[in-house]
């Protein structure tokens, strides 16, 4: 399959994305004609919504029965989306009789307020199993009760905290706190999203897991964005050793010059057309069937922060109109693979030395962008975050240095 085959596939839903889209607020801006496209080089032409430039509430187009969710999304800028919940595609025959005729729990951390893509799974999950427990841990002690529940376990999280629960149980049983025997379950499923993830991360997590529960794990990766919800899937039985996501058939993908780029099929709620997603990755086709290998973000400035972002450029812009002697911020991570922790310094960079209680507001200034953007705080709670705020007059020119994993 070829570009032009899989546009003429879609094309009579793209037609109605649209005609949805010209009418919203953004689209009469724009003055856009009507649809007069025949071939993909056709559908090229029209415009492509970038997300750092475009007010989100010019692209609403309002109906019943929409969820509203305020999400920093794909640029660390904070927004608000109205969008309906949507369908968990349905799991395989084996899966789905597995979750019916046991007593599955459903486990993940607190989620944040307005995380849609967590939101409506919970939604759909609770709908779809009525009989399964529910469980939502805040605390360590929460996650070891809930773990002993039930004799099949469904984790939703991301890698980070992911490692973080495989590390608190490890610790648990070395301690004598709980037994192999109250942990054994018949059958673990792991769904990972939230931030990129490598195979050797994952292939980590699931031997541990393996060896905590006394079972075999089936795990999954799914891609998606709050704006948009579910992209993609990637499923290791399906898909083979290398991390590609199988993009769901009610969205368009495109890759242009590097960068994916995003159709939804709805028309109404935030109308997202041709939506850059700013992460690099490429798109190609398998069996008739579109797929993405993600390398991540297309912007410097955006940190991934326990499964949420923040944009790094957007706080020193902040900082600089709190003080203007702030000539740089330079952003230092460092992860702990096995313990399942993020350490996180920001170094603000000024002309000259500051008096303590400006360090002060200074510092309070990044928490609250961070509690803003990000909303870490049963992250901080847990321990799988910790934030270091220093202050420097040395001249830096790079704003971001990550640091090496497991350092």
């Amino acid at each position: 399959m070829n570009m032009e085959k899989y546009f003429s596939e879609k094309q009579e839903s793209l037609k109605k994305v649209y005609q949805a889209f010209r009418k919203t607020p953004y689209g009469r801006k724009l003055d856009l004609p009507k649809w007069s496209v025949n071939s993909y080089s056709d559908f090229k032409a029209l415009p492509i919504i970038d997300p750092k430039e475009v007010d989100f509430n010019d692209l609403l187009i309002p109906a019943n029965n929409l969820w509203k969710f305020k999400t920093s999304g794909v640029s660390g800028h904070i927004k608000t989306v109205y969008r309906d919940i949507g369908t968990i595609v349905g799991y395989p025959k084996e899966m789905d009789e597995t979750l019916r005729n046991n007593k599955t729990v459903f486990l993940h951390s607190k989620r944040r307020e307005g995380e849609s893509y967590y939101e409506t799974h919970d939604f759909n999950h609770k709908r779809m199993y009525p009989n399964g427990i529910f469980a939502e841990y805040e605390t360590r002690e929460q996650l070891l009760e809930y773990v002993q529940k039930g004799n099949v376990l469904f984790i939703i999280e991301y890698p980070l905290m992911a490692q973080w629960i495989c590390y608190q149980l490890e610790k648990a049983i070395e301690n004598k706190e709980v037994s192999l025997e109250k942990l054994t379950k018949e059958k673990v499923y792991l769904e990972l999203s939230g931030e990129p993830v490598t195979s050797e991360q994952v292939n980590d997590i699931v031997k541990r897991m393996k060896k905590i529960f006394q079972c075999d794990v089936e795990y999954f990766v799914t891609y998606g964005a709050n704006e948009i919800g579910h992209i993609g899937t990637y499923v290791p039985a399906l898909h083979g050793s290398e991390i590609i996501y199988e993009v769901i058939p009610s969205l368009f993908i495109e890759e242009i010059d590097g960068e994916l780029i995003i159709t939804p099929f709805i028309t109404k709620g935030t109308t997202l057309f041709r939506y850059k997603l700013r992460d690099i990755g490429e798109l190609f086709f398998k069996n008739g069937k579109p797929f993405v290998k993600v390398f991540g973000k297309s912007q410097e400035e955006i940190l991934y922060l326990a499964g949420a972002q923040i944009n790094v450029l957007n706080l020193l812009k902040v900082l600089k109109k709190k003080n203007p002697t702030i000539i740089n911020l330079v952003v230092r991570k460092q992860e702990d693979n096995q313990r399942g922790k993020t350490k996180i310094n920001f170094e603000i960079h000024t002309l000259s030395v500051l008096e303590q209680s400006l360090k002060e507001f200074l510092s309070n200034c990044v928490k609250e962008v961070i509690r803003e953007e990000a909303s870490i705080h049963s992250e901080k709670h847990l321990g799988v975050v910790s934030i270091d705020i220093s202050f420097s007059t040395r001249p830096h020119k790079k704003q971001l240095m990550i640091g090496e994993v497991g350092e």
